[in-house]
């Protein structure tokens, strides 16, 4: 029942996104979608393994203990959720970690209809001039992350995707404008047609990757006729600069107090992100403000909260038996992608990786025989 419902939503949601070019759709999708989640979350409510309850445990204890201390020093709810969501989405995932929902079949058929629904959008949305960067559902710097991680989970069940499935994806990713976006399609193509993988090549990706990142945002700055300070995610960075500038060890490991509001001088600085403000109060900002879902992520959790995310994602893919290469590819993209904007953090990241998470790859299914023949002999011993 979750599978169908789930991608008989994104289908439904999709064609009805051809209704409007003047927004990006007709329907508050991103509420939608946040109720999808939910809904799958309580439907997938079962026994986990003993090593993802403790995930949950911390996951789910950090989330609630700072919520109390945010409530003790008056923070607004929406406010905080903004900033620990990252935390409440992985203790929605450990449910879903070592659980089969998509099959090989209704992944493929699903990955086919996004492809082209996606394409024919963003073709139509540029034809006419709608004025911005085309979107099927948001902004597209949040939804071509998720159609990249359905592109992994197809990749997974063949170990490839055939040359027109990369043109395609390739066209969309460049057709929808995002720079992040592009980033995150050549790093995703990079690691998966890569033949051997061990640390040595991947050492020489994340240097290239460097090195490639910095070629980009100088490009642009070129293209743009300005300096790289013009570039607005280098100001938000410069921002961050200021905001730990006082900064201890510790605050470096662990971030700041529960929502610490950043310092005036940046919020006047950033003034005309109005709508990121405090819902409190106007004079305040917090990290969301920043964009980036790892300087903001360093701001309130520190390195040491930064790394866990990435560590648990990791480790939910590994139980569910994705490979390496996939696995890599998932964290490179959050990594890229929340360099400019929300990662973990985003519905969108989510849903991807429910569909990464609980796909029936055939290696899988061959472990999920023999877990289940386990299961039966000792049902068998104990009746």
């Amino acid at each position: 029942m979750v599978r169908q419902q789930y991608l008989l939503l994104f289908l439904v949601l999709s064609l009805l996104s051809f209704l409007s070019f003047g927004n990006y759709h007709v329907l508050p999708v991103n509420i939608i979608f946040e109720l999808l989640v939910l809904f799958a979350f309580f439907c997938v409510v079962k026994r986990m393994d003993l090593v993802v309850w403790g995930i949950f445990s911390l996951s789910a204890g950090y989330f609630i203990v700072s919520f109390l201390l945010g409530q003790i020093r008056g923070v607004h709810p929406s406010d905080f959720l903004l900033a620990y969501k990252a935390f409440f989405y992985l203790s929605i995932l450990c449910f879903f970690s070592s659980k089969v929902l998509f099959t090989s079949d209704i992944l493929k058929k699903f990955w086919y209809l996004m492809l082209s629904l996606f394409f024919l959008k963003y073709v139509v949305w540029i034809a006419i001039g709608a004025g911005f960067r085309p979107g099927i559902f948001t902004e597209n710097n949040f939804e071509v992350m998720f159609l990249l991680f359905v592109g992994v989970a197809v990749w997974g069940l063949r170990n490839s995707l055939s040359a027109s499935e990369w043109i395609l994806l390739g066209v969309i990713i460049f057709l929808s404008g995002s720079r992040s976006g592009i980033i995150c399609f050549l790093a995703m193509f990079v690691l998966l047609t890569i033949k051997e993988m061990n640390w040595k090549v991947i050492f020489q990706i994340f240097v290239a990757g460097l090195i490639g990142i910095g070629v980009i945002a100088i490009f642009i700055s070129r293209l743009s006729g300005g300096s790289a300070e013009d570039i607005d995610r280098v100001v938000f960075f410069q921002g961050f600069l200021v905001a730990i500038s006082d900064w201890g060890w510790w605050q470096f490991l662990f971030g700041s107090q529960v929502l610490t509001p950043l310092p005036d001088e940046v919020c006047n600085r950033l003034v005309f992100y109005q709508t990121l403000f405090s819902a409190k109060s106007p004079d305040i900002c917090y990290s969301v403000i920043l964009h980036s879902y790892i300087t903001r992520t360093i701001f309130d959790h520190g390195f040491f909260g930064f790394f866990f995310i990435f560590f648990v994602i990791n480790g939910l893919m590994k139980l569910s038996q994705v490979t390496l290469k996939a696995r890599l590819t998932v964290i490179v993209i959050l990594f890229l992608n929340g360099a400019s904007v929300s990662s973990v953090n985003s519905v969108y990241a989510v849903m991807g990786i429910i569909l990464i998470l609980t796909a029936l790859y055939p290696h899988r299914y061959e472990y999920e025989k023999k877990k289940l023949n386990l299961r039966r002999e000792v049902s068998n011993e104990h009746g």
